[in-house]
């Protein structure tokens, strides 16, 4: 082959190679480009319900002002505004779309040619993969957490959920996770205090669905109209009542009891100092189910090889106002009790839109109580019907007891 032929075959074939990454969108950005990129897309919402504050993160999806964020943070506001990072504040805004089950929210304010955060692909993420929140914890804008992709779970409810360890903090709801290429997949939606690592987000391929499904313009007070007609009961279709329901409660809620053996490798020197395996043993025991606010405790017993003759015994009591429950959904989750082997659980989630739920901790190793009040609350079963069922009942009594506060 003469030299020249074969040089222009080289460069033929080399030069694709070189530009393919970046033709694809493959390179990677540093921490401090992808907050460059991310940043400026992403918004301040705050408003006022008719008893608190609310404040959360919202990020622009088109130049004319459309933004995306969680629907418990806008659904109960009777004033909103929105702040973009340049300082400019707008006092009103519109509803576009909402998707209760998935708790998103498409909203729209006045705006021209807004920077706009780029969609990515919830489909073709990889467990592993690095992600980073870029939020408004507490109104402080473009404040950054990182970590990586931890799991892609079934909710229960038909649609899926990202799990990350990156920190969600109060605030972020809304908010966008986004991936190593600055494009956002998937929407901060909540975390579960009572577990580190439990952080959650809803992919952002459910909210291309939804950019596809718009309706007019509307109020918050509008919307809030909508959601309220199919939240509300058929109480002439008959059904279990109050008592009935929550007596059943008490009954089923015992079998939320496990019991399991970790085995821990050799980390630090702890399986030398305690041993190579603990002994978890979980009770759930309900204390409190006659009336619209419902009492439960969660107590786990802890025993280290080596210290079989002192149990650590930990509790937590939830206080559970049914009423102002909005979501009753179900998460599978697969704890790890070795380097292969895994316990699998079906954790029934008790959600509201506002801190109403109040958590009690005791241990009584150290002898402390911690009190906090909460969104969620959450009770864990082995068997999935039974969870399934639990939940049933639990949608069912908040159907019941919405409504019936005193004031």
């Amino acid at each position: 082959m003469p030299l020249r032929t074969a040089a222009r075959l080289s460069t033929t074939i080399t030069v694709p190679c070189i530009l393919l990454p970046l033709v694809l969108g493959q390179v990677s950005l540093t921490t401090a480009q992808i907050v460059t990129r991310v940043s400026p897309s992403v918004v301040v919402i705050q408003g006022k319900t008719a008893s608190s504050d609310v404040l959360g993160s919202g990020f622009i999806v088109s130049k004319d002002g459309r933004i995306v964020t969680n629907l418990h943070v806008i659904k109960d506001l009777n004033t909103a505004n929105i702040q973009l990072p340049t300082g400019e504040v707008f006092d009103s805004l519109s509803v576009l779309a909402t998707d209760e089950r998935r708790d998103l929210a498409i909203v729209k304010i006045a705006g021209f040619n807004l920077p706009v955060l780029e969609l990515g692909n919830s489909d073709a993420l990889t467990v592993g993969d690095q992600v980073l929140i870029v939020g408004t914890p507490r109104g402080l804008e473009g404040t950054v957490t990182a970590g990586i992709l931890s799991s892609v779970r079934d909710s229960g409810a038909a649609f899926k959920v990202l799990q990350t360890d990156a920190a969600v903090n109060p605030g972020n709801s809304g908010g966008p996770l986004v991936n190593t290429k600055g494009q956002v997949i998937g929407v901060v939606s909540f975390k579960l205090r009572s577990a580190e690592g439990l952080n959650f987000a809803i992919p952002i391929n459910y909210v291309r669905g939804l950019l596809n499904d718009l309706h007019e313009p509307m109020s918050l007070e509008l919307m809030r109209k909508g959601l309220s007609t199919k939240l509300m009961p058929d109480r002439q279709s008959g059904g279990p009542s109050l008592k009935e329901t929550l007596d059943w409660l008490k009954e089923k809620i015992p079998l939320a009891a496990r019991h399991y053996v970790f085995t821990l490798p050799d980390l630090f020197g702890l399986a030398e100092r305690m041993g190579r395996t603990k002994d978890v043993t979980v009770r759930t025991v309900p204390k409190q189910f006659e009336s619209c606010t419902v009492v439960f405790d969660s107590t786990e017993v802890e025993v280290w090889e080596k210290y079989r003759q002192h149990p650590i015994v930990s509790t937590r009591r939830y206080t559970v106002p049914l009423g102002a429950l909005t979501e009753v959904w179900i998460m599978k989750d697969d704890l790890p009790l070795s380097t292969s082997e895994k316990l699998a659980m079906w954790l029934v989630v008790l959600e509201t839109t506002s801190n109403v739920v109040l958590s009690e901790e005791h241990e009584d190793l150290r002898n402390t109580t911690k009190s906090e009040s909460r969104k969620t609350a959450f009770i864990a079963f082995n068997d999935e019907s039974t969870a399934k069922r639990v939940l049933e009942a639990f949608n069912h009594a908040a159907n019941l007891c919405r409504g019936k506060e005193a004031f």
